[in-house]
């Protein structure tokens, strides 16, 4: 076996270098994941039964940097009958279809994250909610925008 140190020396260095590039790559994605996942954190979500939101159809809009999401969610004897997707933009919440089906037949907006989808997940979980809101009563509306408030505050402080 001939073994020639200079051409090893390179294809070392080749390798080296390459790893490095991929090590660097894989940080910047998880720094980058974990700031998307602190945006959507910082959501409203104020779990809304449907027991509490009167018929109708509401939509609801939810904008974050990495999805913007407008539904419309039907409520029909306080069930979550129907939800349509006005918009969907963005680079995640291509595959959220099973999430949606979820909260109608769970009839409760807070369901399991669809696993691959759980940013998008998170921000229609929150769209869910925030269009169950605007059929709730202003009493109750106001008691949520408190306690919502409340928290906001904490994290904040925190």
């Amino acid at each position: 076996m001939n073994f020639n140190s200079a051409k090893f020396s390179k294809l070392l260095y080749v390798i080296l270098v390459a790893a490095c590039i991929l090590l660097t790559l894989l940080m910047y994605k998880q720094r980058h994941t974990r700031k998307l996942f602190k945006q959507a954190a910082q959501l409203t979500f104020y779990n809304i039964q449907p027991d509490q939101v009167a018929d109708g159809k509401y939509r609801g809009k939810v904008y974050t940097n990495f999805l913007h999401v407008q539904l419309d969610v039907t409520v029909l004897d306080h069930k979550i009958t129907k939800i349509d997707i006005i918009e969907n933009e963005g680079a995640y919440g291509k595959k959220i279809d099973p999430l949606l089906d979820e909260i109608i037949a769970q009839n409760n907006s807070v369901v399991p994250a669809v696993k691959g989808e759980e940013l998008a997940s998170i921000v229609f979980i929150s769209c869910v909610d925030d269009a169950l809101f605007k059929g709730i009563t202003e009493e109750r509306k106001a008691e949520l925008t408190a306690k919502a408030q409340e928290v906001q505050n904490a994290r904040v402080q925190n």
